[in-house]
């Protein structure tokens, strides 16, 4: 097995146990990793659908094409089972989209992103009618995250792309203007023989007993190939309507973004909290309550001797506060809202998500001891109160005071916190948060990013019912301070 096959093998799953083992063993090992991969089918396995959408993928040479033909392999099965089937052929032909040496590795990126919702769709037993706003709307959504990513921000200024959505609806406009029988019908031949390619490696390496499910595949693919061009020809109509409507509401995220405040992420935050609105709507997350009194509820006006403290340097939290981090951000506590302090060596630890939307030197963190003590996702969530459009997790960072002068920090229960557009739903909060001035802290002091080991979702399984699954490809562990 090359090196570059080996290395695209690993970023799907594990290589065998018996890997290094003997020469003989070893190529049985192959094959059977190798045919293993190719069973990965984007339909129902969301984690393959992450790898596809990060740009990252680049850095391992054959992980896009498997990708590809993990992908090609679903379609055939799934058009095979009934070949009538336009939805089926529409999947197919997105893609053969992705696989067309005419398009760019960010465009490619983006599209992939939103394919990804189209391809379930289409899928799926839904009416065309019925799937066609939803899977555009939770594309839009996707793509939202993947923009998020540094290695795909950087990218973007180094092409001064400053409208991203503008610059992907007319790259959508072109695509749907080149796209005809003849060059999807390459496309499919470029899988097709990669594809027969890999399974001919897994007939030479993997034990006797593969053969035969390997020859089933290969009959499933000739039955498609051989009606190939009727499938496309049905498909590439509704193909094309779909980019239309795509290009259009891409245009209209275009025109929003101007009406968006340079630096002001409320746009995003809006979306994010109406896809988790609607996730709660149909499937309500354990760590949600749905009751009508907070448990902890929020103060309404600073505790006696706050306005003393402020003036000694504890952080201004009034609502009058020049900071907007900290602008009246007491109501976030319950009445046991006190000034305290951090003594120099102390590690204060603060949960991240990657991506703009969060900083390494935010106002929020707990001590040591109250991280220590969560075991799980939820249970961060309920009792810190942190809904998913705020933070949605998957690295912390830790923070050592200096020694000196000890860290001047605000800290409390945290408040309930109920849902901004549905009072119904709460977070209960209740856990001791720390809320201190991000001024004050000093970047060298900050460690790297590690990752929680919760996962970059909230693990509902279904991408349809949790829109705001973010498609991260590998972690990035990397910082992100905001400017003082």
């Amino acid at each position: 097995m090359t090196e570059d096959l080996q290395n695209a093998l690993a970023f799907f799953q594990p290589a065998p146990s018996g890997w290094l083992s003997g020469v003989r063993q070893r190529a049985e090992d192959s094959g059977t990793w190798l045919w293993e991969t190719l069973q990965g089918d984007f339909h129902d396995d969301p984690t393959t659908a992450q790898i596809v959408t990060g740009t990252v993928i680049s850095m391992v040479p054959l992980v896009d094409q498997l990708c590809d033909i993990r992908d090609f392999i679903a379609n055939c099965r799934k058009i095979d089972q009934d070949s009538s089937d336009t939805g089926a052929w529409i999947a197919m032909v997105l893609t053969l989209i992705g696989a067309l040496p005419i398009i760019g590795s960010l465009f490619k990126g983006c599209l992939k992103v939103m394919f990804h919702a189209a391809r379930r769709r289409f899928h799926s037993a839904l009416k065309p009618t019925e799937r066609d706003t939803a899977m555009i709307e939770q594309g839009v959504r996707l793509l939202d995250r993947y923009l998020g990513i540094a290695v795909v921000r950087k990218r973007l200024a180094q092409m001064d792309i400053y409208n991203i959505h503008q610059y992907l609806a007319e790259k959508v406009d072109a695509l749907k203007d080149q796209l005809n029988v003849n060059l999807l019908l390459d496309g499919f031949k470029t899988l097709l023989d990669a594809t027969r390619g890999l399974m001919k490696l897994v007939t030479d390496w993997a034990p006797a007993s593969l053969t035969a499910p390997v020859q089933a595949l290969a009959a499933v693919l000739e039955r498609v190939s051989a009606q190939a061009r009727a499938g496309v020809e049905q498909a590439i109509g509704p193909t094309r309507d779909y980019l239309d409507a795509l290009a259009n509401r891409l245009r209209v995220e275009a025109d929003n973004a101007y009406r968006v405040r340079p630096g002001n992420n409320v746009h995003v935050l809006g979306q994010r909290a109406d896809a988790e609105l609607e996730l709660m709507k149909q499937r309500r997350p354990e760590w949600v309550d749905e009751v009508v009194k907070a448990k902890f509820a929020a103060i309404r006006d600073l505790p006696p001797g706050a306005v003393d403290n402020i003036a000694n340097g504890w952080p201004d939290i009034r609502v009058t506060s020049g900071s907007p981090p900290l602008q009246g951000k007491f109501t976030t506590f319950d009445d046991s809202l006190r000034a305290s302090s951090v003594s120099g060596g102390e590690r204060l630890y603060r949960v991240v998500e990657p991506g703009m939307n969060s900083y390494d030197n935010g106002t929020f963190w707990m001590r040591e001891a109250e991280f220590q003590k969560l075991t799980s996702k939820g249970e961060w969530r309920r009792h810190f109160a942190v809904w998913k459009h705020w933070n949605e997790n998957g690295e912390y960072v830790v923070y050592t005071v200096p020694p000196g002068q000890p860290l001047k920090v605000w800290e409390g229960r945290a408040a309930t916190q109920k849902f901004d557009s549905a009072d119904a739903y709460k977070l209960e909060g209740g856990r001791e948060q720390i809320l201190l001035n991000p001024d004050d802290l000093k970047p060298e002091f900050v460690s790297p990013r590690r990752a929680t080991g919760w996962g970059y979702d909230d693990g509902t399984g279904d991408p349809d019912l949790d829109p705001l699954k973010p498609f991260l490809g590998l972690p990035e562990l990397t910082h992100n301070w905001y400017p003082n």
